[in-house]
């Protein structure tokens, strides 16, 4: 039955995950045909390895709660677990790493401790990236947006580990989970967090490099933290499937003063499907390595 369960929630969730790509995919084909290849490949490659990177942050916190593995294992735990953020709700992935992990000896209660603090990282370096790439890339943003420099100095303080234990402990007892959170040691929080910036930095490089292709001369910093900043949007917006949606029209609006709203949302369904075989491609990875760790 366990097995059972599992199976169909992949199967469920790559169904979503296929409609989604379907949906939009006459407007992305007529986008990608104005685009050069190599730059069409490059920012595959770039989504690819921010996943990777995404991989790396989580794995540093799961590696302190006791999820003590190899590369190779943690990543299929971690690969097999994205697809969840195609069925609506931002809990699905944390429900599918806490029953992957427990293949590996990892008590539900120390794997949510993980996945969530790992989202909460992600939220956080998201914010102070796209913040940092606006401010940057506009010389107005500063006093534009000064509300939202003050958010990411609020959020910044959620990963001082006392009180980022206290917020995972209010996040425990409103799931109504029994059990107490486990620690997370500073030394791994601070490489979560390294891994994490570098991820957003590629997710930028990637946007740019779609970005470029209509509006040459368009400066990465822009293309990072208006990535970054629609990612929060969607992230917030949990009953759309991986942010569907709410990432796009958030992107459209931050690249608003750049290019013309078609265009922007041109690069955006191009950005959400190539984010989509980046996941696609993790997830034959991480069947990969199940099926060779079982031979």
């Amino acid at each position: 039955m366990r097995n059972a369960l599992r199976w169909g929630f992949l199967a469920l969730a790559t169904a979503l995950m296929a409609w989604a790509v379907a949906a939009s995919w006459d407007e992305v084909v007529a986008t990608v045909r104005t685009m050069s290849w190599p730059a069409v490949a490059a920012s595959l490659a770039a989504a690819v390895v921010a996943l990777g990177l995404s991989m790396l942050s989580w794995r540093a916190v799961m590696r302190s709660v006791g999820l003590d593995v190899p590369v190779e294992p943690a990543a299929r735990v971690f690969l097999m677990s994205q697809m969840g953020k195609y069925v609506p709700g931002s809990v699905w992935p944390v429900l599918a790493q806490a029953e992957l992990a427990r293949d590996h000896g990892v008590s539900r209660a120390r794997s949510m401790t993980g996945a969530i603090v790992a989202m909460i990282v992600g939220a956080v370096t998201a914010g102070i990236v796209g913040v940092a790439g606006l401010v940057l890339s506009r010389p107005d943003a500063l006093a534009a947006y000064w509300w939202a420099v003050l958010a990411v100095l609020a959020m910044s303080a959620v990963l001082v580990p006392p009180l980022l234990h206290r917020v995972v402990g209010v996040a425990f007892r409103i799931t109504r989970r029994d059990e107490a959170p486990a620690r997370i040691g500073g030394r791994a929080l601070a490489a979560s967090v390294a891994f994490a910036v570098v991820q957003w930095l590629a997710l930028g490089l990637h946007a740019w490099l779609l970005l470029d292709q209509v509006a040459p001369g368009t400066s990465v910093a822009l293309a990072c933290g208006a990535f970054a900043f629609a990612w929060i949007v969607g992230f917030v917006v949990v009953i759309a499937p991986a942010g569907a949606g709410a990432r796009e029209a958030a992107l459209v609006l931050a690249l608003g003063g750049v290019v013309a709203p078609a265009q922007a949302l041109s690069i955006a369904l191009v950005s959400r499907l190539f984010m989509t075989l980046a996941d696609v491609i993790g997830l034959g990875a991480g069947l990969a390595i199940g099926a060779r760790r079982e031979r």
